[in-house]
């Protein structure tokens, strides 16, 4: 399938953008194709690109081992001191613990530097197989949960629709019955729903002790826009800004790298993430079948924005950086519309996330669809931050 989307604006300085280009760090790996849950929001499963349909269900030893050949070829063409792999999904633990190591003991024997390993699951398969697993790799796992039962329940449920949070929970008591269960836990993730009070979300996630949680906001774009409850364009930053107001009062030991990050970025400090600044990116996406694509979000857009032909068997990771999927989100500043290279806060949000700001007709050459809400949470987080 040829990529005819629009990633780039007409003015594109290749020559400016040239200094924000760098090689491939974090290799996503994405080891199973089908996942035991359905929830609404899975951006693999509820939107157009149904790729994973033909795609299979797990990843090979054989494709295992020519990514492992791939990665040490990066890494010594680059001269890259380390690596990230993630293994990802559908859901990575349906792999089963004695593939899961195999295929960690392949990466590790070929790749010649150091690998930093993570791991995202919904947790319902986690035993005590794969916490030794993760022990003996060093990985740092993210577990993914929306805050109590009644908010979990809106969203992440078994295909059957039952409840999938006691599942959930009884995988957290798990690692943290562990006495160093912070080497390998490195937080959970929360999916942004509006008919949750921010303020008892917070309250869910500091009870269940975690160190670290994230938020994600809806994976939406202009031509399918996120619910909203309200006319005002603003209801997701107004609900960002009242979970920011009360950890950053009440709870400020809890890690929120979404919100570190802005006040990172205000005090004239770097991004590290994709969804907030201009990052350079480094991340790629290996699939079940080792067809490399970008950022795996951009499947809410479909196969048109996912599809980069290219594929483990014949194509280098080099090759790749040459994708115009690959490098516009290596460009910084100058592959963002015109609209927000001229706004004030462009330095915080950077045009927000990649799969946010598309549309049929401009391609990705737009502000994000929560741009209001971030100006508005932008401004209230300055207000905060600077009168303290």
């Amino acid at each position: 399938m040829e990529n005819l989307v629009r990633w780039l604006p007409a003015e594109y300085d290749s020559a400016q953008a040239a200094d924000y280009r760098r090689p491939f760090h974090t290799f996503l790996v994405k080891v199973a194709s089908l996942c035991n849950l359905n929830c609404t929001y899975c951006y693999v499963y509820n939107t157009p690109d149904d790729s994973w349909k033909w795609k299979p269900k797990f990843i090979e030893a054989e494709t295992i081992r020519l990514l492992a050949s791939r990665i040490q070829e990066h890494v010594v063409r680059h001269a890259l001191a380390d690596v990230t792999v993630i293994f990802h999904g559908g859901e990575p633990l349906l792999l089963g613990a004695v593939r899961l190591e195999e295929y960690a003991t392949i990466l590790t024997e070929t790749i010649q530097c150091p690998i930093h390993w993570g791991l995202q699951t919904n947790g319902v398969l986690l035993n005590e197989a794969f916490i030794e697993v993760f022990f003996k790799y060093g990985f740092r796992i993210g577990l993914s949960i929306d805050g109590s039962r009644e908010h979990n329940d809106r969203s992440r449920v078994y295909h059957n629709g039952k409840s999938a949070y006691a599942d959930t929970i009884q995988a957290i008591e798990l690692i943290k019955s562990y006495p160093e269960w912070n080497t390998i836990f490195g937080g959970v993730l929360v999916v942004i729903d509006l008919r949750n009070e921010p303020e008892d979300v917070l309250s869910a996630i500091v009870d269940l002790g975690v160190t670290s949680a994230n938020l994600l906001l809806p994976d939406a774009h202009h031509d399918a826009p996120p619910t909203r409850i309200d006319t005002s364009g603003t209801d997701y930053g107004q609900w960002l800004y009242r979970f920011f107001s009360s950890w950053y009062r009440k709870h400020p030991t809890l890690e929120i790298p979404y919100f570190e990050e802005i006040i990172t970025l205000m005090l004239g400090g770097i991004s590290v993430s994709e969804e907030i600044g201009a990052k350079s990116v480094d991340l790629i996406v290996v699939e079940t079948n080792g067809d490399l694509e970008a950022v795996d979000t951009l499947k809410i857009v479909g196969r048109s924005a996912t599809a980069l032909n290219l594929n483990l068997a014949r194509s280098s990771f080099d090759d790749a950086l040459e994708h115009p999927a690959i490098f516009s989100r290596m460009s910084g500043y100058t592959s963002l519309c015109k609209q927000c290279q001229e706004c004030k806060f462009v330095k915080n949000c950077g045009g927000g996330y990649i799969p946010h700001r598309f549309s049929v007709a401009n391609g990705f050459i737009n502000p994000s669809v929560y741009c209001a809400d971030l100006k508005y949470l932008f401004s209230r987080i300055r207000e905060d931050v600077f009168a303290s």
